[in-house]
């Protein structure tokens, strides 16, 4: 035997079990949340907001303030550049620069030893103001004379588009039955559990670092430094473990970060920021609230010939996500069925309210409710089954739908199926209301990058024969650092406690544009795939050179040709020492086809599509219109599970935001202001509410993913609301068209009332 393979022969066995180190923290109560952290010589951040939803400054006195003590420093917009920025739209600013648009909007913000200081100081802070004419409604914000919020934006409308596809106008006049309605949906908080919360430190050597928990570290350290005139390099974002986020997360508040920043950079001392719950609501950036209107043409056997759509979108004072929401919402839902005539025109309007983001789908739940409602509506006129309509008409394997959209791996008809069967479809039980809904949800999106659709991972060897995997897609809670585990050790052909992952700092992870539009399993994923198996190609290369030809690896070795086992922490060991010091790394990148995606937004925005259908069993007392939800069937499309467990988890959670979504949420305004801004007053499900929620999966490998697999996490909330609308339009008669559905509405609309 070579002596440098008899000194590499294991002797023992290496300890395997498969244990997330985050998981066991959360379990023990040891997980550092952002809102844990503390520095030595930390500061504390307090704002000033605005109690005026629209306001000119007329003046701002911080001496009062600043004479106080403990108080390190006080800020306002003369601390800035008063140059807008934003993550779509360049409409807002860190701190109000001479006009307030919203209760809330960050005025001053004050930096001192500790939070009761803090707080004196802010209401210390004296502002004139001149109050100005608001408007809170959309429709309002759209009328000639409207107060204008934003001089760049005329009419206040912050995005807008018309979208036409084949001739929509030619198949309503060629249509057996054209049917419409009307559907609202207010705007709705994430709700996650750890409120935003961020501690700024600057250093002279090393620049800025930011200690938050982000779905998108590296997009948010790109507009922290633009907003602060900073080089790029001088700014790291490094995230502890996050206590939810559910898309509410992907920017969080970018006022926080920067103003935090500045506050450390102007007192040279680390500052702690963060939202109380009321913060949370009136400034927290909820999803966008939408008034839809829908027209569908169809033939007499049912066939789809065209949909037309209106909707206004609820914008708030400023932009952050809400273009892509809106553009989603006006959109997605398209592929869903084959409609080859589409006419969209979508409006993004200015209204003196809580600025907006995204939750949890982009928006994709909403145009669902709406969509899935009016395919019920159709089918009842028709006389055809709902199931069967869907069935006619829903996305196959192969299509390309109306937008482009290659639908290169699809079970939808089977998920349809499957949830009527389950739910009992053909077995109704009396007195009960049935519902389906079915969805579609990219995989990540080219919409947010065009020149941007993969990914990259760098696995690495240490020298006691583990394996890092480095990767900047965040898990916050989802299971994707658990998912990347099971994929890099099945790659690597070793035991997943063999592996762990890297993330969460962009010093060290690999650029990613965050976890978002259900991009994780299938293109992180992909990559971490590609960087596993690019190490296990050089582990076995550097075994030949060390005089066995590898003939693969098992339990934490290399399998030898004369069957011994190399271990894995002596081979790393003797790379680094041929090398001077250097480990075995494979690096791997994930570079998806170039998309045909053009000005108008047709071309294939994601490199795969999962799908999803649900149903829904309900019952209604007569007497009340009390809503009782018995039963949720939820079955995907998300191609071959990598961790049933986790997957498991997420129809769970993403069912039960739905019926959050569908049954009880929604902001609640006074002139403006955020009239239930605690969990006291805004209603979310508890244990008690939430029904039997029963689970399929049907499986059908994707060729892009890793090892076949899709998303899950987003699409899981989509059909709920579908699904719930249906089936109490099917035990009361007729449809609740504005959202949260509630006993009040659906009394009267069985005692024929007129909803307000």
């Amino acid at each position: 035997m070579p002596k440098d393979l008899e000194t590499l022969t294991r002797e023992k066995k290496v300890e395997t079990d498969f244990q997330s180190s985050e998981v066991w923290a959360k379990v023990a109560g040891k997980a550092v949340y952002g809102i844990d952290l503390i520095l030595p010589g930390m500061l504390y951040g307090k704002i000033l907001r605005s109690p005026h939803p629209h306001a000119r400054i007329k003046s701002i006195d911080t001496s009062a303030a600043e004479s106080i003590s403990g108080v390190r420093t006080v800020i306002t917009a003369e601390n800035f550049s008063c140059k807008p920025y934003g993550i779509v739209v360049d409409d807002e600013l860190p701190l109000a620069c001479g006009r307030v648009r919203y209760i809330g909007d960050e005025v001053a913000a004050v930096a001192a030893v500790d939070w009761k200081t803090a707080e004196e100081a802010a209401k210390a802070i004296k502002v004139e103001y001149e109050v100005l004419p608001s408007v809170f409604k959309p429709e309002e914000a759209l009328a000639e004379g409207s107060p204008q919020l934003h001089e760049d934006f005329p009419g206040n409308v912050a995005w807008q588009r018309d979208l036409e596809r084949g001739d929509a106008d030619a198949a309503f006049g060629d249509a057996d039955l054209v049917v419409e309605s009307a559907f609202s949906i207010p705007a709705i908080h994430a709700a996650y559990l750890e409120p935003i919360a961020c501690v700024a430190v600057n250093d002279n050597y090393t620049g800025l670092t930011l200690h938050t928990a982000l779905q998108s570290p590296d997009s948010v350290r790109t507009i922290v430094a633009k907003v602060l005139e900073m080089p790029l390099s001088r700014v790291r974002v490094v995230g502890p473990v996050m206590g939810g986020g559910f898309g509410g997360k992907v920017y969080g508040n970018l006022n926080l970060y920067i103003i935090s920043s500045m506050l450390a950079i102007k007192t040279g001392s680390p500052v702690k920021m963060l939202l109380t719950r009321e913060e949370e609501f009136i400034a927290g950036r909820p999803m966008i609230a939408a008034e839809i209107k829908l027209k569908m043409a169809l033939c007499r056997d049912g066939t789809i010939l065209a949909r037309e759509s209106d909707i206004i979108t609820d914008n708030g004072a400023y932009s952050a996500q809400a273009p892509w929401v809106s553009k989603t919402i006006s959109e997605r839902n398209d592929s869903v069925y084959r409609i080859p005539n589409i006419k969209t025109r979508v409006r993004l309007v200015y209204t003196n309210k809580v600025p907006t983001g995204q939750y949890r789908s982009y928006g994709n739940q909403a145009a669902n409710f709406a969509t899935e409602s009016l395919i019920d509506m159709a089918a009842k006129k028709l006389g055809i089954d709902p199931l069967q309509l869907r069935l006619l008409n829903c996305t196959r394997k192969g299509d390309l739908t109306v937008h482009g959209l290659q639908i290169k791996s699809c079970a939808l008809a089977d998920c349809l199926q499957a949830a009527a069967d389950e739910i009992g479809w053909e077995k109704k039980i009396r007195g009960r209301g049935y519902g389906l809904s079915a969805a579609i949800h990219a995989n990540g999106s080219i919409v947010f990058d065009k020149n941007f659709r993969g990914a990259s991972a760098l696995a690495r060897l240490e020298l006691d024969g583990r394996v890092t995997i480095f990767t900047g897609e965040q898990d916050y809670g989802q299971g994707a650092h658990t998912a990347f585990t099971i994929i890099a050790a099945r790659a690597l052909g070793l035991p997943p406690g063999l592996v762990t992952i890297q993330s969460r700092d962009t010093l060290i992870s690999p650029f990613s544009l965050g976890a978002l539009a259900m991009r994780q399993t299938t293109i992180g994923g992909r990559a971490v795939q590609l960087a596993a198996e690019k190490l296990r190609e050089k582990i076995e290369i550097t075994a030949v050179e060390a005089g066995s030809e590898s003939t693969g690896l098992r339990e934490g070795a290399v399998n030898g040709s004369s069957a011994n086992l190399i271990d894995l922490a002596a081979l790393a060991r003797y790379y680094h020492g041929k090398t001077s010091g250097l480990n075995l790394v494979g690096e791997g990148k994930y570079v998806p086809e170039e998309s045909d995606y053009d000005e108008s937004g047709y071309g294939n925005i994601s490199v795969t599509y999962s799908f999803a259908a649900h149903a829904a069993e309900v019952e209604i007392d007569r007497t009340t219109g009390e809503l009782t939800l018995h039963r949720i069937v939820a079955v995907h499309d998300s191609g071959r599970i990598i961790n049933l467990l986790s997957a498991i988890g997420q129809v769970y959670g993403g069912v039960t935001q739905g019926l959050g979504m569908s049954c009880y949420e929604g902001y609640l305004f006074e002139a403006g202001r955020v009239a239930n801004s605690t969990f006291a007053d805004y209603k979310i499900p508890t244990s008690l509410d939430v029904p039997v929620i029963d689970y399929q999966f049907v499986e059908r490998g994707d060729p892009e993913g890793p090892y076949g697999s899709k998303g899950l996490g987003e699409i899981v909330m989509v059909p709920v609301l579908g699904a719930i609308a249906n089936a109490v339009a099917d035990a009361a008669g007729d449809w609740v068209t504005d959202l949260p559905i509630t006993a009040e509405k659906i009394y009267q609309l069985m005692a024929g009332w007129e909803c307000e």
